[in-house]
This record gives structure tokens, sequence and C-alpha cells, in this order.
């Protein structure tokens, strides 16, 4: 193994000095060309010029025949474009995945843009199991609840107001004992308390009768007594207030030597239950109607909720397809920058690489040997010398510019292959 390292290490110096004896003769040999140029023509910076030119021309058809030397000056540019190529094949396929998952994001957008539709004409197809009618039984139940519903608002508002704080006069019938017209300007009349007695009475009424619909939804006993202990307390309000006002009107009409009101005697007149029935019935047909309600509402709202998880999933899906398309137009956009990219370096590679610094160096070499003639053989005063070499400067460095070869930080020129 010592022995290996020895041998190598007395490779390396060999190379290193080999390659350092070859550029040593080549600056050697032009420097020679430029002291055998300027001694033919007496040092004529007039002939430097061309004599430049035809340098440059010989230099770079030779460096355009080394075909090993362009290989070197071109391998970053091959390892470059590999690494495009490969980029380009990582996106092609990520783009695919892309454009694959953005059409299957449009389709299924699509179908449930169609399911929004279809839904509301066959629920069934779908697993909501509702009436087909639902709709027109809600809006037929809801016309009929509505004028109930003002009825038994007038109906508790006349009879609460006739039962706790209306004088009666002989004058007065049944009917004029339970609905009276001026109940809520004499209940203003009376006060505010007694204003919204009667105005909020009627709610107690609603109330009991959503009650009555929420635990008729509930299974159990203790619901069963629930809902029956809430008819029965809507059904002994109505027979206080019938009994109230069936009072007034029996002391209006009683004479002397009648027995006093009793219950007994209110539970045989038809008066008393005429006014619970007009009450408790109409109250009974409201609760029923209104759970009727309720129940199609329900079966409306079945296909309200599954609209609106519809219309949550497209919103989702298409926040999803936005971001696809947009990382899709990235993607065709890196891709384009990265084949605009390669098609550069394709172009480089085809064409030529002129090395600046080499050419620079050689050329200093040889308009050294070109002022050396002129600095040490020419035979002419020191003053017209001095001008001489400043000339031949001169156009050396115009040369250079010519060509725009003066930049130190750029070490090769690229000519590019012709379309």
């Amino acid at each position: 193994m010592s022995i290996l390292r020895n041998l190598s290490a007395l490779k390396s110096p060999k190379i290193e000095e080999s390659q350092n004896e070859t550029l040593y003769d080549q600056r050697l040999t032009y420097h020679n060309q430029g002291h055998g140029g300027s001694k033919a023509c007496l040092g004529n910076f007039h002939n430097l010029k061309t004599s430049l030119q035809a340098l440059f021309h010989r230099f770079e058809k030779d460096c355009r025949e080394e075909e090993e030397e362009q290989r070197r000056l071109k391998q970053p540019y091959i390892a470059e474009q590999k690494g495009i190529n490969t980029s380009l094949l990582n996106k092609a396929e990520t783009l695919g995945g892309l454009l694959d998952h953005k059409s299957t994001l449009e389709s299924q957008i699509e179908k449930l843009q169609q399911d929004k539709i279809n839904v509301r004409k066959n629920p069934i197809d779908y697993g909501i199991e509702v009436d087909a009618k639902s709709s027109v039984k809600f809006w037929i139940g809801l016309f009929l609840l509505l004028p109930i519903s003002a009825y038994i608002f007038i109906f508790y508002i006349s009879t609460s107001y006739s039962g706790f704080f209306r004088n009666f006069d002989p004058s007065i019938d049944l009917f004029g004992g339970i609905f009276y017209p001026q109940a809520l300007s004499e209940a203003y009349k009376d006060g505010m308390l007694e204003l919204g007695f009667i105005v909020f009475i009627p709610f107690v009424f609603f109330g009991l009768g959503y009650l009555i619909h929420m635990f008729q939804h509930k299974k159990g006993i203790l619901n069963v007594f629930k809902i029956a202990m809430l008819f029965i307390i809507t059904f002994v309000f109505d027979a206080i207030l019938a009994y109230l006002i069936e009072g007034k009107l029996y002391d209006l009409d009683k004479v002397y030597g009648d027995p006093p009101f009793s219950v007994s005697y209110a539970l045989t007149s038809p008066g008393f239950w005429v006014i619970i029935f007009a009450g408790f019935v109409s109250y009974l047909i409201w609760g029923l109607v209104f759970d009727f309600i309720m129940k199609e509402h329900a079966d409306r709202d079945k296909i309200q909720v599954f609209l609106s998880s519809l219309k949550a999933e497209i919103f989702n899906k298409m926040k999803l397809l936005e971001t696809h398309t947009l990382k899709v137009e990235n993607i065709k956009e890196e891709m384009d920058k990265l084949k605009v990219r390669g098609t550069e370096l394709d172009n480089i590679i085809d064409g030529f690489i002129f090395p600046i610094k080499n050419y620079k160096n050689n050329s200093s070499q040889y308009l050294q040997g070109w002022q050396h003639f002129i600095a040490s053989e020419l035979s002419m005063g020191q003053n017209h010398k001095d001008e001489l070499l400043q000339k031949c400067r001169e156009e050396y460095d115009l040369h250079i510019d010519d060509l725009g070869l003066n930049v130190s930080h750029i070490p090769n020129k690229i000519y590019l292959k012709s379309v």
C-alpha cells in the first residue's frame, strides 16, 4: 500500500509538471509568433490589428476542433440538462396525478349538482323515507293552523277578560259572554296588568300544545303521564273560565228564591259545556294540526338537511378543485420554464464554448512578443519606440473590446447553435 502511495505521489507532480510545461510551451509559441510577426512588418501597429484578427480566428478554429476540451467545458451544462430532464419527468408524473384527481373532482361535483335536483323528485333513491307530497301537506296544514291560532287567540283573550274582569249587564247573552270585541281596549283602560294578563294567556295554551307535541315523540310511561296532565290542566282551565262566565250569566237571570250558582248546576248547564268545548276542542284541533305540520316539516327538513350536506360537500370539493387547478397551473409554468432552459442548454451543448481566459493569455503573449521585437531589436529613437509600444497596446485593447472579451468575471463565451 505504501508503494502505491509513493507511486501516486510521484505521478501527480509529474502530470502537473507536464501540464505546466505544455502551457509554458504554448505561451512561448505565441510569444515567438508575435515576435516573428512584428519583425516581418517592423512592429507596425496597423499590421498588429490584422495579425490579432488572424490569431483569433486560428485560435477559435483550434478550439472548435478540440472535442475533448469542448466536452470538458460543456460538462456543467450537460449535468444541468440531465437534472432538468429528471425534474421534467417527475413533474410530468405529478401533473398526471393531479389532472386525474382534478377530473375525478369535476365528475364528483357534477354528480352532486345532479343529486341536488334529483333528491327533490325521488328522495327515496337517496335513502330518505318521506312522503313525496309532504311539501303540499305542510302548506295546507299551515294554511289551516294560522286561522285556528287566530281563533284561539281571540277566544282566550275574550273569555279571560270576561271571566276575570268584565262586569256583565242583563242584556248579555251566552255568545256575548264568550266573545267580547272590546276586551283589549277595556283591559287597556283597566291597567297594564290586566292587559298583559289577557294578551299573554293565549301563549300559555300554545306552549302547552308545543309541549304535548314534544312529549308525543318520546316513548315511556312518564311521557304519557305528562301528556295526560297537560290535557287535564288545559281542560280544568277551560272549565274555570266556563264556570266564571256561566256564573255571571246565571246571576243576571237569577230571581228571588233561586239557589246560588254551584258546580253541580254548572255541570248540568249547556252553556257551561259550550264554553268548554268552544275552547278545549279548538285547542285539541290546533294541537293535532300543529303536530301534523311539524311531522311534514320534519320530512321536508330531512331533504333540506340532505341538501345542506350536498352543498357543504360541493363547497369542500370546489375548494379542493381550486387548489388542484392552482397546483396544475404552477407545475405547467415550472415545466415551461424548465423546457425553455432545456432548449437553451441544448443550443449551448450543440454550440461552441470559447475559452476567454485562455485566449487572453495567449494573445497577451503574442502582444508581448510583438512588443519585445520593437523594444529590443527595432532601430529607432526611444520616444518613437514608446509611442509605437503604446499604440500597439491600444490596438490590442481595442481588439479585445471589439470581440467582447473584456470581462474578468466570465471565463468562457458561449456561441449558441444557429437555428
